[in-house]
């Protein structure tokens, strides 16, 4: 079984009442992989880029409507991966209705797609033509005790099955 990559903290901004606004935040932290994923599941996604029209519309809200399926099923945390800053980051996860000071879903950076990576090359797409740089390609993984269970990318920038909460929700025993 292959170990999810834990040699590269991502950056988030946890929620906050005091920060609830799109236009305010906190102070980006790290968030270590290797204690998250410690005796626990995690489930991790990545996504191309935040404010885009499949990853708002469809991808992550499709992850928080199943927020208490997940936590049901015992799921640590949900962390959102892309390529973009911690700020866009934080500004999206609150423009798509996630204010929780429980920080359930994360909202996270994947600096220079370097985590996806070490996923392997069907997990960054290049955009550098369209001006995107590289990003991630759209994927779920499952992640228990820091294990990967489950690790899929989709074939294009679309959203099916392969990375939807309803298939990660079918992959926890």
């Amino acid at each position: 079984m292959t170990q999810f990559p834990t040699n590269i903290n991502p950056k988030y901004i946890p929620f906050s009442k005091e920060n609830s606004g799109v236009l305010t935040c906190g102070n980006p932290i790290d968030l270590n992989l290797k204690d998250l994923f410690k005796d626990s599941t995690v489930v991790v996604t990545g996504a191309p880029g935040p404010f885009t029209p499949v990853c708002s519309e469809q991808h992550i809200p499709d992850y928080l409507k199943h927020l208490k399926d997940f936590k049901d099923k015992g799921v640590k945390k949900v962390v959102v991966l892309t390529a973009n800053d911690p700020f866009v980051m934080a500004a999206w996860g609150k423009a798509l209705g996630y204010t929780d000071e429980e920080n359930y879903i994360i909202f996270a950076t994947d600096p220079n797609a370097e985590i996806s990576k070490e996923l392997g090359e069907d997990f960054v797409v290049d955009l550098s033509s369209a001006g995107f740089g590289l990003r991630l390609q759209r994927y779920a993984a499952l992640v228990v005790n820091g294990d990967i269970t489950y690790l899929k990318s989709e074939k294009d920038l679309g959203f099916t099955d392969i990375s939807s909460a309803e298939t990660i929700l079918k992959k926890i025993a």
